[in-house]
């Protein structure tokens, strides 16, 4: 008789092809360049689904789910990790007072 283990495993989420995300299911956002995984961007004040504008230096900004990295958002569903050169100095300021 085979010995029965307790796990926790994590819940399982499928993912369904593009051509099955009909209706109101969101649109495609992309993957994080670091870690492959789907992204699921949200505007930071409503929560919804949604881009973040391209170039608007901290709006432009999501950290991946997945590997926690902060992603750039570029547009059509492409991002890059944030770079050094992406902070402008209130992001620096920030950084300094721990916000």
């Amino acid at each position: 008789m085979p010995v029965t283990i307790p796990v926790d495993l994590p819940d399982l989420i499928e993912e369904k092809a593009p051509s099955e995300m009909l209706g109101d299911a969101p649109p495609i956002f992309g993957r994080c360049p670091v870690c492959n995984k789907p992204l699921r961007p949200r505007c930071k004040m409503t929560g919804e689904p949604k881009c973040p504008p391209v170039g608007t230096g901290y709006e432009s900004r999501a950290k991946c789910g997945g590997c926690g990295t902060i992603l750039v958002y570029l547009g059509n569903g492409e991002w890059r990790p944030l770079e050094e050169g992406d902070l402008t100095d209130d992001d620096r300021f920030a950084d300094r007072m721990g916000f």
